[in-house]
Formats: structure tokens, sequence, C-alpha cells
């Protein structure tokens, strides 16, 4: 006989209310809800929903019998379907018969009221009846083979290209997935070095030896971004800390990671302080000159003058005679000011008829001017130190022009 004082006692995890529901309703009669447990297993009975203010689900209710029922928290129910929608399916089940779009709408149906199983059932049905049913066959994931007559399935389809299907469920190369797979993880460890190499820096800027000595053994191409971050973040610093930032200048020079070029090359071109940015460039012309000139050259033509002097500036350390007419072209460019015309103001005036009016004494007039670099000059002679045409650009483009296409007096050819 089963003790219903035991029930009140022991109820609590959903698999515990699973097993007396299973006792309780084995010999019941009649149609019943179904209620799935989000921790698996399901209960049947009379099934009530209790919403919150917002929609969601606070509990859902099973009743059992006329003398027991069982509340189940929400948070621990995947799915709820009242008895009400199962009597409607076994309705709209018995008057789909052989009928190929009924039971296609009626897997459609299924689908709206979370009858999951069901829904897949009955698209099953339709392609039983009608094989070429093509919305079915969609939905179940099937496509047409092109290389013969029929169907199959969009995962044999894909993985017959070479495809796999990720965790999002897309199919993409074997590769792609583990490039993708690689940048999480190095996602995962580099954000697990911020938060130490933040602790590392703070002890370092106290002076512990340990900490210095536990930068400076850094070895691991992870901890990129958190070094890279410091260096820049420490710019606003009010504290001197010259020495523990070249020691991170030369630490990313070690590194010779991607991440590490990139925070040199950005260095070299906005780090105000002048000692640590010559220490930035000298590490990429050991390592990362490349990315260095790539980065520096474009903005020679830049709308900025300052930005063109630091450009200038930093190529300085990777002189290129192949980039001489690039140069040459940024020894004066021309910029854009807005200048005021007058001195402000409204004034008051008469015309020769005698009429009054108001004008303004000022306005505002956009001004283009030369500037010239001497940074670009002095890169200019350093590719050809035994000239100097100063800023006049067409003689060194013919100088330039010359060296690549020597005069010859005699084009004949030897017979």
């Amino acid at each position: 006989m089963f003790d219903r004082s035991r029930v009140s006692s022991r109820l609590g995890p959903p698999r515990v209310l699973l097993m007396i529901v299973v006792s309780l309703v084995s010999t019941s009669s009649g149609i019943a809800g179904k209620v799935e447990l989000s921790g698996g297993g399901q209960l049947t009975g009379d099934v009530r929903r209790t919403e919150k203010p917002d929609g969601s689900t606070a509990h859902v209710v099973v009743r059992v019998d006329q003398d027991l029922s069982i509340a189940v928290a929400g948070a621990h129910v995947r799915r709820a379907v009242e008895a009400d929608e199962l009597k409607e399916y076994r309705e709209r089940a018995a008057a789909a018969g052989q009928d190929a779009e009924a039971q296609f709408e009626l897997a459609r149906w299924c689908k709206s009221k979370t009858l999951l199983p069901q829904y897949r059932y009955h698209l099953t049905r339709t392609i039983e009846i009608e094989p070429d049913h093509s919305l079915a066959r969609a939905a179940l994931g099937f496509v047409r083979n092109k290389s013969e007559t029929g169907w199959i399935s969009y995962e044999v389809l894909r993985r017959s290209q070479g495809l796999i299907e990720d965790m999002k469920g897309r199919w993409v190369l074997p590769e792609v997935l583990a490039a993708s797979q690689f940048a999480d993880e190095s996602d995962k460890k580099s954000k697990l070095w911020i938060k130490q190499f933040r602790r590392m820096n703070a002890n370092a800027i106290r002076g512990d030896a340990e900490a210095m000595a536990e930068i400076e053994a850094i070895d691991d191409p992870y901890a990129t971004d958190a070094i890279a971050a410091e260096l820049i973040r420490s710019r606003k610093a009010k504290t001197n800390l010259r020495t523990l930032r070249l020691g991170y200048v030369r630490l990313l020079g070690r590194l010779r990671t991607f991440g590490a070029v990139k925070a040199l090359v950005e260095a070299g071109l906005n780090e105000p302080d002048e000692l640590i940015r010559q220490e930035a460039l000298r590490q990429l012309t050991e390592y990362g000159a490349s990315s260095a000139v790539a980065t520096y050259v474009p903005l020679l033509q830049s709308q900025s003058p300052e930005q063109v002097k630091a450009a200038a500036r930093a190529l300085a350390y990777f002189p290129n005679p192949e980039l001489a007419f690039a140069y040459t072209n940024a020894l004066i460019t021309e910029h854009k000011i807005k200048t005021q015309i007058g001195s402000g103001g409204t004034q008051a005036g008469f015309g020769n008829n005698g009429g009054a009016g108001l004008t303004q004494g000022a306005k505002i007039v956009e001004q283009t001017i030369p500037v010239r670099h001497p940074e670009v000059l002095q890169l200019v002679k350093m590719i050809a130190p035994k000239v100097d045409y100063g800023y006049n650009e067409t003689e060194w483009r013919n100088y330039f022009a010359a060296l690549r296409n020597p005069h010859r007096s005699d084009l004949r050819r030897d017979p």
C-alpha cells in the first residue's frame, strides 16, 4: 500500500517525483497531459500552468488524482503539454488519414504546439504517402540528389563535400573549424593572462623584485595582449614607469607574435616617450620590419602634418631606395585649414541711397596650404646622401628616375 504521508517528506528532485507519479497513474484512464523535465524524465496527469507577470512559466502543477497534485518550478520544466492539446492532437491525427497534405499540415500544427516527436512522425508519414513532397523533405533535412535520382539527407550531402558541422550547426571545412577552435582557445588563454599580468604589474610598480623577475621570464605567446594593453595604458601613469615600460617593449620584441608586432608598430608611431618609441622601432628592425613599413608608408599622405612627421620619423629606421618616389611625394603635402576673416561681431551700415543694413564682420574660410616636412627630407637624404635638392620634388623625381633608367648614348646593338 502506497503511504501518502511519506510523499510530502520526500518530494524533492524531479527524478523522485517521476517515481511517485508513475506508481499512481499506471491504472488511470482518459487522456493525460505531459510534463518533460529539464533533468530528464517526464510526468503525466492533468497539467495546469501558472505564469509570471512577464508571461514565463512560474510553476507547472500536475494533478495525479483527486487527492494528489505535484508542483514543479518552471526552471525544471523543459516542456509542458496540457491534456486538451493532446486530445486535439488525437482528433486531428485520426482525421488526417492517408492524405499527404493533411499529414503535413498536422506536422506543422504539432510544431506550433511544441509536440516535436509527433512533428517529425507526421513529416515522415507525409513522405511515406508522397515521396516527393518537397516541403516535408526539406523540413526533415533532405535535398535533391543532383548526381542521382531521388533525395539525399543534407548531412550526408555536406559530409560528401568534405564538410563537418560545428557547435552552432554550421557546415564548414575541417581546417576552418580547427582554426575557429584554436582562436577560441587562444582567446580564453589571453584573457587569463590579462588578470594575471595586472597583478604582476601592480607588484612590479611597488618595487617587488620577484614580480619583475616573473615578468622578465614570460615566454608564453598568449601573454602578448596583456603586455600590449599595459604598455598603452601606462602612458597616462602619474609615476615614472620608463624602466618598466622599456622592459615591456623588449619583452614584446622577444615574443615575436603578430600581436607583439602590432603593438610595437603602434608604439613606434604614437609613443610620446622618445626613448621607448626608439626602442620599439629598434625591436621592429629585428622582427616585424615589413609590417612596420606597410603601416607607415601610407601615412606619408595623411591630411595631418603631425602624422606625416611621425610616419617619416619611424620610417627612418627602415630606409628603402625602392620607396624613393613615396618619400619624394611627401616632401611637401597640402593640408586644409580653416581661418577667420574679419574681426567678428555684427556691424550696421548705410548705403548710398540712405538704406540701412546689418552685416557680419567675420567669416570662416577654408584654405589649402603647403607644408614642408624636414623629417621626410632627412629620410630622402638617407637613400641619396650625395645630392641635395631640398624640397624640389621635381628634381628629386628626375634624379631617382635617372638612377633607375641610366642614359645610354649609343642604343645600337652589338653585331
